[in-house]
């Protein structure tokens, strides 16, 4: 799509239910990364168009309607899978708390 500015630029890339991935092309990376931070994408290629589909490594989350929640890339990818407990235990020799009064 044409664009007048990175700020039109970034707001049609915005306006979308989606964000599971975005690509920004620029003259330097820093440019790129300015224009990137403001995208509302868990992963974004800079300066090439599929990068988040060949790097196994990085962890990104899905932006809005898209992807299937936790990150299926790096380590996140099986901590996903995970199920965590919490054992709150109240030890019988300590003093009841205020609701047993």
């Amino acid at each position: 799509m044409p664009f007048a500015d990175a700020d039109e630029a970034v707001a049609l890339a915005n306006d979308s239910e989606y964000g599971l991935s975005a690509a920004v092309f620029a003259s330097t990376t820093e440019a790129a990364m300015e224009i990137g931070l403001r995208l509302e994408a868990g992963g974004i290629s800079v300066n090439d168009a599929s990068l988040t589909g060949f790097v196994m490594d990085g962890e990104k989350n899905a932006f809005k309607s898209s992807g299937l929640g936790g990150s299926r890339m790096g380590p996140a990818s099986i901590r996903r899978f995970y199920r965590q407990r919490s054992f709150l235990i109240r030890d019988p020799q300590d003093r009841a708390p205020w609701w047993f009064a």
